[in-house]
């Protein structure tokens, strides 16, 4: 990490010491954001001592800015008309897979920009909870909070994912929709309740949240 810290804006790693709100603007998953995202993460958590969460608490973000990214790119898709049926679950996972790779990616966050479709990271302490937002400006319909509400109960059952996927196989999403449940899996695996982990529509913007405890039992 200490590589990767010669890079960073002194402004970050200042901001990360003092406990200040830290904020990643991207309009597509880029290396460079997340090498920032895990520098700022670091210093957070090495202020509690904590620095073994960095992984899984790094991981679940990975997990939030994708699906975050893959909502935005859901968008953009269908307003070129590449997707038509937004209810074809298979067709619009098959289009949006075809943007998920390290060369279209450049041009979608080149048009993810023009339409002013951004994902914003938020890290912030709370006293001794840190407090991770991912935030992307497009609502999500009533039934899409439904389902993610109900992946996210059922994934609190299970202690990895591979069990999850086992007993609930979700064919039309051909595994695009194990995001979620990965977090859920990720909490449990470090003692976070998975109700710390929330997803909801405001304002016309999605926001994703967790809490995570960093206080020393």
């Amino acid at each position: 990490m200490e590589a990767h810290g010669r890079n960073i804006n002194p402004e970050l790693l200042t901001a990360a010491k003092k406990g200040s709100e830290i904020v990643f603007i991207s309009y597509a998953t880029l290396s460079s954001t997340e090498d920032k995202i895990k520098f700022a993460l670091l210093k957070l958590l090495e202020q509690f001592g904590k620095e073994e969460l960095l992984t899984p608490v790094f991981s679940c973000i990975k997990e939030l800015i994708a699906n975050a990214t893959k909502a935005n790119a859901k968008h953009i898709l269908v307003n070129e008309g590449v997707i038509s049926d937004t209810d074809d679950v298979i067709a619009v996972v098959q289009k949006i897979r075809t943007i998920l790779n390290e060369e279209a990616l450049l041009a979608y966050g080149i048009k993810a920009k023009e339409s002013r479709l951004t994902t914003r990271t938020y890290l912030r302490l709370h006293g001794d909870r840190l407090v991770v937002e991912v935030v992307n400006n497009l609502p999500l319909q009533k039934r899409e909070l439904f389902r993610i509400h109900d992946r996210i109960e059922k994934s609190s059952k299970y202690d990895s994912i591979a069990e999850f996927y086992l007993e609930n196989p979700d064919p039309a999403a051909e595994g695009m929709g194990l995001g979620l449940s990965m977090v859920v899996v990720l909490l449990k695996s470090i003692n976070v309740n998975y109700r710390n982990f929330s997803v909801v529509t405001e304002r016309g913007k999605t926001f994703a949240r967790i809490v995570f405890p960093l206080a020393t039992a």
